[in-house]
Order: C-alpha cells, then sequence, then structure tokens
C-alpha cells in the first residue's frame, strides 16, 4: 500500500492494512503453516497482482528468452516470476530471470513524470523507494535454488546498477540475449524511454512488455515513454479485470 496513493482507499480499507500486520504476527502456527494459508493473510490486492503476473507468465511459456525485470524494489514480481518458471517449466534452463535495480530508489523526476494526481505522494522525490535489501534478495533466490528443479544452473540473477546504464553494459557483454519478457516498475520517463530503446534489438515477435504505471495521472512518464518508442500499429495492449495496475503489450500484435 505505500506505493499507492491512500486517497484511492476507503476507511476500512485503511483499517485492513493497518491490522494485517499484527493480526499475522499473533496468529498461531510456525512461518510455514502460515505461508501455507498465505491467501488468509494476503491482502486482495497483492492477491491480483499474482494472478495477472501468472496469467503473463502462462502466456510466455512458449516465447524463447530471457526475462529482464526493471525496478526490483522487494522483489515481488522478480521471484513471481523464477516461482512460476519453477512450476510451468521447471527445466528451461535457458530463460534467465534477470534483475535490474540500483536499489538507491528514484533517479531525478522530471518533468515529464509531473502529473495531474499524486503530487503530494511522500516516495515520488530523488531517492524515493529506495531499498537497502540486495543481499536479502541474494539469499532469496539461494533459498529458491534450493526448492527448484535444476536449482544448481543460475536463473535468478540480480545487477546492482544505475539504469539504464547497467542493462546496456549486460546486453553489450551478452550479445546472445533474446528477450521474451520485460517488466517495467520505474514509474519514471527517462530511464523508461532508455531501457525500451536499448532492449528493441532483442525483442521478437511476441515477445511481452509489462507495464505497472501505464495510463495512470500519478506516473505519465510511462506511457509517453512506450508511445515515443513504438507507435501503436506495432504493439496490441492488454489488462485483466481484476488488477488495475499491470498491462502488458504484445510486439508484433
Amino acid at each position: 500500500m505505500d506505493q499507492s496513493n491512500p486517497k484511492n482507499y476507503l476507511e476500512g480499507e485503511h483499517q485492513y492494512f493497518s491490522n494485517s500486520e499484527s493480526y499475522f504476527l499473533s496468529s498461531s502456527g510456525n512461518f510455514n503453516e502460515k505461508i501455507h494459508a498465505f491467501p488468509r493473510f494476503a491482502s486482495r490486492q497483492a492477491l491480483s497482482y499474482l494472478l495477472v503476473r501468472n496469467e503473463i507468465y502462462r502466456k510466455v511459456v512458449k516465447i524463447h528468452g530471457s526475462i529482464f525485470d526493471f525496478g526490483v524494489y522487494r522483489g515481488g514480481s522478480f521471484f513471481t516470476w523464477q516461482q512460476l518458471g519453477a512450476i510451468y517449466e521447471p527445466y528451461n534452463h535457458i530463460r534467465k530471470v534477470i534483475g535490474f535495480d540500483s536499489f538507491s530508489g528514484f533517479s531525478e523526476v522530471g518533468d515529464h513524470d509531473i502529473g495531474t494526481e499524486g503530487h503530494d505522494l511522500p516516495l515520488k522525490k530523488k531517492g524515493g523507494m529506495a531499498y537497502d535489501g540486495a543481499s536479502e534478495l541474494i539469499e532469496g533466490i539461494r533459498l529458491l535454488d534450493l526448492n527448484r528443479p535444476l536449482g544448481h544452473v543460475q536463473k535468478g540473477i540480480i545487477i546492482n546498477g544505475e539504469l539504464p546504464e547497467s542493462c546496456i553494459l549486460h546486453l553489450d557483454k551478452h550479445q546472445e540475449t533474446v528477450i521474451a519478457l520485460a517488466n517495467f516498475g520505474l514509474g519514471l520517463y527517462e530511464p523508461t524511454i532508455k531501457l525500451l530503446e536499448a532492449i528493441r534489438p532483442h525483442l521478437f515477435k511476441g515477445s511481452i512488455l509489462v507495464f505497472e504505471d501505464l495510463n495512470q495521472a500519478t506516473w505519465p512518464g510511462e506511457s509517453k515513454a512506450l508511445r515515443e518508442v513504438f507507435s501503436p500499429g506495432e504493439i496490441s495492449l492488454h489488462r485483466t479485470n481484476y488488477c488495475p495496475h499491470i498491462s502488458w503489450a504484445i510486439i508484433g500484435e
């Protein structure tokens, strides 16, 4: 909820989020017992993100290439792609899931990022959404690999560095790269347009671009960046009826 505009929530929803942590901590059962019953503790919003990413991943299974995740933050999308890969295609060791983040928060918020809403969001500033947890994510990958078929073959990778430079350097080093899916969780115009331009030669018909902030007045930069790199005739936009934030574009449709 910290990433959303609190004005979008009713009083009852605010109470729900305020009380959820204490409910989880005070409930009986060990960690694994609680996680096995995770729908009891997870919000409908969190479940909707899981469901839509599942729907998207099922489309990716038949597309060759790796997954790029821009703006890893705490790993919500990054680890979902890995878990779904272990379920749907456990022996596809060719598909890497590569997460890019500086973990220092937003870069400069430019003029193209000033929308008609969300001016008072505390996180919408340079350094907003910083997360000093790269080592936690790396440990998370290690644990996930213990429970993944072919877990000895590296699949999840964290690249710590400023975007778009870290991605451009990676692509220069890895000429073999084919991108099946790229997830954009940056929200800002400047890094998004540069990343779209950088990955475009590595996309093929059917490749999927996932966006978390399209058509949102709080984060107008993402929509502007997409319009300037791809014409409407080059992509088709899709969404579900249960998760308003996430949309995806399919190349060549």
